[in-house]
């Protein structure tokens, strides 16, 4: 299945297997960790990773919008990778995408990652803090606030599963009593696993969709 329904802090969520929420009663699309431009930085250094991520991910993008045509995106931190310049291919890419969508509110969460580039030329709100939006606080780092129930990124979960001898290592949402974590939106992001404990729920992404693991 490519969605699957979530109640938190008592709100309907619709997670997707492209690694977003929805929460449809606020028309508020939620996505993480996208990393624009890390395959550049990668290739400046000398690591052959292949192109295309950018376009990529504004393709997922596009189709998230297109399906739940959202009135606001909210981006959970790191939306960019590292330092980039006018002369940057992807800057350019991100920015006609951005004019594309000129109806549609779109804001970030400052993350780590995003002091390396002035974000907000890319025509997105940006926010160098936590936002509360009862019943939720929209964060990059996955802390508990007295305002509300966190949704944050920043940790990259995954799990792993096992199909006979084979090992998978998936993305997940991880949402806890106080803090609910995203997938990385991005397409060259690594994982850290997240163990099951009492009281955590877990989906897990596969190439199939959702799998709610607890």
């Amino acid at each position: 299945m490519m969605i699957h329904h979530i109640e938190v802090a008592g709100e309907r969520l619709t997670l997707h297997a492209q690694r977003a929420i929805h929460w449809a009663a606020r028309r508020t699309l939620l996505v993480s960790d996208v990393h624009f431009g890390k395959g550049a930085v990668f290739r400046r250094a000398g690591i052959a990773v292949p192109s295309g991520d950018t376009e990529d991910d504004l393709a997922r993008l596009d189709m998230l919008v297109a399906e739940f045509a959202p009135e606001r995106v909210v981006v959970l931190g790191d939306l960019v990778h590292g330092a980039a310049t006018e002369r940057s291919g992807w800057v350019e890419r991100v920015r006609t995408w951005r004019q594309g969508h000129a109806a549609i509110a779109m804001a970030l969460i400052a993350g780590n990652h995003d002091r390396h580039f002035d974000v907000a030329s890319l025509g997105m709100d940006v926010h160098p803090g936590h936002v509360s939006v009862p019943p939720f606080v929209f964060s990059h780092h996955p802390e508990a606030h007295a305002e509300g129930y966190t949704l944050a990124g920043h940790v990259h979960p995954g799990v792993s599963l096992r199909d006979g001898w084979r090992r998978h290592r998936l993305p997940a949402f991880v949402f806890d009593r106080d803090v609910g974590m995203l997938p990385a939106f991005g397409t060259l992001t690594g994982l850290h696993d997240v163990m099951p404990r009492a009281g955590r729920r877990i989906v897990a992404v596969t190439p199939a969709g959702l799998l709610p693991l607890c």
